[in-house]
Formats: structure tokens, sequence, C-alpha cells
């Protein structure tokens, strides 16, 4: 079934083992099961036979399909009126006639198309459709984005801030819809060139928002978001400031808030990005799911805003009308942003601005550390550049500082100095944190831009199970080897797990060089490389790293975590100093059962940074989004209980936006009676329930549970005596 596809187009295809459908995404390496009365036949479709658009589509001889656990449900009819919204308890039954029905799976997005009555009977374990008809189509959409074109720049800021005004050609539209990650695609990409070279039909979209900022890099590079988002004009100008529709705010910094520490110029550009996004979420209740959000309820009790007339209005008129709000007032119903991302202001790493706009990012410039500029030499750069003609730009070249490290080995040997710098970024308020120049980020992941790029570029295979590989090269750290039995212990998800010991350097390399998703190594790191049996692995020598993902669980192996991805691999876990074997088992224990439940790797690093002896040891390296599977609720979630003095529990449920489920997609907990929606960043709710409605909740998944500031794990909880 669908074998005329390319490698990156989901699959719907009979399940090869139960009864059903299986839908494969193979670029996200992502399964959905839909099961059936017993076996089917599937047929290609046409793609136009949906509300929504769809990637692939297949007509499948079922009047009955099952859900393997309960996901939200619209129904809506051939005009796209919603005609049910479908939640645990319920049972819907509709007269014959066309329908659409959406699933937004956390593994793809699924729509049925059906022509006849449909009834539905949703509990949490589950829901059966059951359809008036002897066939159903059934269309899958990739949560994937990939960019339709990419736009040359030379080095000369003007040329810069044009490439960044195409941005917003991405978006699928204007309206505050775009705030759902669906409606919002892949920026073209961004690379250096001789000269600007804009594809025809790549432009910003005409929303009347501009952009003016100095022509400097310091203050274009943290605009790159804004651009995207508002489908703005980046265009120079002697003062930072927005236009919208002929009204100007300014973005002088002069606006501390809450939800943005600090002040300046970044601090303000952020503000403006997570009100403006904060509000066009709560306004978007008005359009195509009028749901219980949580957000608007808060925003409700302290603005006075008509939510449905500015749903009607233009986006230059939203972002006016969103900026007369104090920032004071939308503190409580502020999402934590997932991300903010130090930039070095060097026109090499411009072609990372649109994957960082793409996660919308809060982007900073620091200055490389012992190179910095006062903010008078940067104020007397900016009036020159006005008073005298234009002038070619760069920030100062980055600063090197030998980096001495010492490899976790039998020997006293320590390894082959390192020239970076080593140093700590300052700190942000979002969820993760990352930095892309030169020198080793302690506290916050390294990111590069052909960690970035990737992500549109990674091959997959035609297996659609997940193969993780555990490694053990040293008998005395047998202790973590139960991580083989964690990877895997997931429902509905095919993988291919192997363990191995003490494998020789050609045996490792050949490990390396294959298709596997994630490799879990228990060892040690020495200054030549990867210690094996028979010497050592040095993997800044390897050619055509196949492994997409790793942790590298040794003694100080940022340097030969960096030499994977250098070479090939996504992303991986390192250490930037000795670690400690005990605690070095539990990290790997942790990570493990995080991965497995669908975190990222950044998500993994600032949960065990949080909770683990010696999480602060541990960093990504690359692309800090990767993630090995998908989770059920779509957002990974962490939990965190509390008895009250009632008998009963406040449950606190915190979300970790991905890639595939980034800012803005909506969290609902499948609770009896639970209708409210959430937006799933940071801390989405606090429900009081009793403790077995609390377990029952908790057990859905293997969730981690912090409970009196411990990290425990939900399936460790036990019933009430």
């Amino acid at each position: 079934m669908n074998d005329d596809l390319d490698a990156t187009t989901p699959r719907i295809r009979p399940h090869p083992s139960r009864d059903g459908l299986q839908v494969v995404d193979p670029i996200q390496d992502a399964q959905f099961t839909l099961l059936t009365p017993g076996s089917v036949e599937v047929s290609s479709c046409d793609t136009d036979q949906f509300y929504f658009p769809v990637d692939t589509a297949a007509t499948v001889g079922t009047g009955a399909l099952e859900t393997p656990y309960f996901v939200d449900t619209w129904i809506r009819n051939a005009a796209g009126d919603t005609v049910a919204e479908v939640d645990i308890g319920d049972s819907v039954s509709l007269p014959p006639a066309r329908y659409n029905i959406e699933l937004p799976t956390s593994q793809v997005k699924l729509y049925l198309s059906v022509e006849g009555a449909v009834d539905v009977a949703a509990s949490e374990g589950a829901l059966q459709f059951e359809f008036g008809a002897e066939t159903v189509r059934v269309g899958a959409r990739s949560y994937h984005e990939q960019p339709a074109a990419t736009v040359t720049t030379t080095d000369d800021p003007g040329d810069v801030m044009r490439a960044l005004s195409t941005l917003g050609s991405a978006l699928k539209t204007t309206t505050c819809e775009r705030s759902f990650p669906t409606l919002r695609g892949h920026p073209p990409l961004v690379e250096r060139g001789d000269e600007l070279s804009i594809p025809d039909g790549i432009d910003a979209p005409d929303t009347g928002i501009t952009v003016e900022v100095p022509p400097l890099f310091e203050y274009i590079y943290p605009v790159a978001p804004l651009a995207y988002y508002f489908g703005a004009t980046v265009r120079p100008g002697p003062e930072p400031r927005l236009v919208a529709d002929g009204w100007t705010y300014p973005l002088d910094g002069e606006r501390n808030c809450s939800f943005v520490p600090g002040d300046g110029f970044e601090a303000s550009v952020a503000r403006v990005l997570k009100q403006s996004f904060l509000l066009d979420c709560v306004t978007r209740t008005e359009g195509y799911y009028q749901v219980d959000l949580a957000e608007r309820a808060r925003v409700e009790e302290v603005v006075d805003l008509d939510f449905a007339a500015l749903y009607e209005r233009p986006v230059a008129e939203q972002v006016r009308a969103y900026m007369q709000v104090p920032a004071s007032a939308l503190t409580d119903a502020m999402p934590t942003w997932k991300l903010t991302a130090d930039v070095r202001h060097d026109p090499e790493y411009v072609g990372t601005l649109p994957f960082l706009a793409d996660e919308l990012a809060v982007v900073r410039c620091p200055e490389s550390p012992g190179m910095g500029r006062t903010s008078d030499e940067v104020a007397d750069q900016i009036q020159s550049i006005f008073r005298n003609q234009p002038q070619e730009l760069r920030g100062p070249d980055s600063a090197t500082f030998a980096r001495s490290t010492h490899a976790r080995s039998s020997s006293s040997s320590s390894s082959a100095t390192v020239e970076e710098t080593v140093f700590r970024p300052a700190d942000a308020d979002s969820i993760e944190q990352t930095y892309v120049g030169e020198g080793v980020p302690v506290g916050a992941s390294k990111m590069t831009e052909d960690a970035f790029r990737r992500r549109l570029t990674y091959e997959p295979t035609t297996d659609p199970q997940i193969r993780v590989a555990v490694v053990c090269n040293d008998e005395r750290m047998a202790d973590e080897n139960v991580v083989s039995e964690i990877y895997g212990t997931r429902d509905w998800i095919e993988f291919d797990i192997s363990f191995d010991e003490e494998l020789t350097t050609e045996e490792m390399r050949a490990l390396l060089q294959s298709d596997v998703d994630f490799l879990h190594y228990i060892g040690h790191v020495d200054k030549e490389g990867i210690r094996c049996p028979d010497g050592y692995l040095d993997t800044q020598e390897l050619n055509d790293v196949g492994v997409s993902a790793f942790l590298l669980n040794a003694c100080d192996s940022y340097d030969q975590g960096y030499g994977l991805v250098e070479n090939g691999a996504m992303a991986g876990i390192a250490t930037v100093t000795d670690i400690v074997n005990e605690a070095a088992t539990s990290v790997g224990r942790t990570v493990a059962r995080l991965l497995n439940q669908g975190f990222s790797l950044a998500a993994t690093v600032e949960i065990i940074k949080e909770y683990e002896q010696i999480g602060h040891h541990y960093m990504v390296v690359g692309d800090s989004s990767a993630s090995v599977v998908k989770n059920d609720s779509g957002t990974p979630q962490k939990a965190e209980i509390r008895p009250l003095d009632d008998g009963k529990y406040e449950l606190k449920l915190y979300g970790y936006p991905r890639l595939d489920h980034p800012l803005g997609t909506m969290f609902h907990p499948h609770m009896d009676g639970y209708v409210r929606y959430h937006l799933n960043a940071g801390e989405m709710c606090a429900i009081e329930l009793g403790e077995e409605e609390m377990k029952s909740y908790l057990l859905k998944q293997d969730v981690p549970v912090i409970e009196e500031s411990e990290l425990r794990w939900s399936h460790s909880l036990t019933p009430k005596d």
C-alpha cells in the first residue's frame, strides 16, 4: 500500500501483527494503530476527500474502527462546521450525511471521511467508531514541515534584513490561527552567498507590519522570530520599533515585565512576541476550535478585550490592540516559553535563524566571553551609521581559551587540550536554552547549523521499528545495563532493542555507522576516544555516522559527542566533566525512562539537571529538540503531587513542547468530566483530585512524578491500603 509514495510521506497499510491499520510517518519515526473487527483491504484514494489537507489517503474496507487509547476528536460536516466534540464518556450518534472526523494523535494528524451515519463511544481506553457504510477513507498528515525554498544573502546587514523579511512567506494563514503549529509552515532556509537571491514567490505576506532596527547583527538577529510570526518586513531604522498599520511601538526595552527577565531591546522584542502569541491563542477560540481554554479564562479576568470582534480584524490591528494590554496583567496566563537561543552576532550563523524562528525562540546576541562592547560603544556605532555612509558591520571575533578535559579512565592521563571557550550563558526563563557559536556553553545545549539542517535531510528507513542499541564496555558499570529493559516498554510502538558488551573498535565503528535511532553508551572515554577492549575509537575521525541520537554516559564525553554530531548524528547527550559511577548509573536510568516516554533530549537534560545529583554535568550537543519516540498524549508531561488537608491531592501538570507538538498546541487531560484545554508549555494546570482519581490518571503512562521534591515514576505509585 502507498508504494508509489516517496520515503518521507506517511504510509497507511494493514497492520503487520493485528487486525487493523498501521499509519507510519517514516520521517518522524511515528506509528499509530487503528483496530478493526477483522483483517482489512487498503487501497489508495484521492487526498481531496478531506476538509483539511492531508499528505496521503486510503480507502479501507471496514464499517468500524477503534483507537488503542482515547484521542480528542472533532466531527465536522461537509461545510466544515463542528457538529460534535467527543470527550471521555461521551456517546455520539449522527444521522446519515458526509462527515470529516479529526483525530489529532500525537504521532500524525489523522482524518476520517465518511458518508453515512456515525456512532462514537468514548472511554478512557479507546474510541470506538461504527459507520453506516462499508468503507471509510483515512487521511494522514505529517507534523514534519519542509521549507519551500532557500534564500541567499550576502554578509551586508541590509541584505540580511531583506532575507529575513521572507520568513513569513511560510505562514499558512495571517490570522490569529497561525498560533496553531500546523498553520505555521517551516520558514525558507537562509544561506550565505555572493549576492542576495530570493526565489520567485518567496516574499513576506502583506500584513502591514514592519520591524525597524539599526543595521547591526545584534539588532537584526533577535527580531527574526518576530518577522516570521508577524509576516513582517525588516528594514533599517535609527531606533528599534514596531510599525503596524501606521501605529508605532518602540522596542526600547523600557517596559520590564515578569515574564521577560531584564530590560533592553532584546527583552522588549521577547515581550512583544510572547504577548502577541498568547493573545492570539485566546482570540483563536472564536474560530475553528471554540474550546474552554484555561488561558482565556485567566486573561478575561484582568483584560477587557472583545475577542469576538478581534477575531475578525486584520493582524496589524490585532497586534496594536494586544500591545495596549499591560504586561503585568498577563503574568498568570503566560505559558513558559520553550526555547531561548543565544546566537553570536556574526554572519556565519545567519543560517540558524529560520530554524530558531520556526520554534518561536527568544533570540539573544551575547558578546564572546571577554570581548564585549559597552552600550555606549554600540550606541555610537548606530549613530555613525545614520550620520555617515553605511559600513560593513561584524561582531568581534570569538575569544579562545584552553580547556583541559579529564577522561574517566583507569589511568590518570588527561585528554588533549581543546581550544574552545568554556563559559556559562546568562540564565533564561525558558524550558530549554541553546547556544550557537564558538565555545562550550555549560548549562545550555550546543547547536550548529548542520545539526539543524539534519532535521530536513534525515533519510528514513523502510523499517518502522525504532532501533535502540545499548552498549556497556565496562563490566564494573553493569548496574546500568537495566536500561535495555526500559527502552521499548511502550504499547503500540515497535522497537528493536540490542544489548552488547565489550565491543571492539571495529565493532563500535560498525555500530556507529549503522542505522540506529538511539545509542546508549556505558563505559569510558579517554583522550584518544571511546575506550574499547582493543584500543580507542576517536569519533572525530569517523565518516558517515549513522546513529541519529545518543547518550555517552562517560566522563568528559563532550568532545567525542561533538565528533559524532560533526560527522552525521543529529544530537546527543554528553558530559562536560568527570562523573561518579553510581550517580551516572542513576542518570542513565532516568534518561532512558524520559526518552522512552517521548521527552526530547533537551527536556530530558533539563529534568535531570533539576533532580539528579550530577545532572548539571550533562548537556546536549546538536539538535536539542530531537527525540526518540512519541508521547501518547502528544506533549510529554511531568507531574507534581501535593497532599491537601482534606485527603485530596493537588496535581500539577507541566508540559514540554516537542518539534511535532510545538508552542500553541492544546493539551487536554483525559479525566472524566474535565473539559478545559491548556496551552502545552510549562505549568499547564493544577487540579484537585482524590487519591484514586489522581493515581488513575498518572498510571495511564509511566510519567515522571515529583513528590516532596523527589523524582519518582507513576508506575511506582501504589493503591491506597
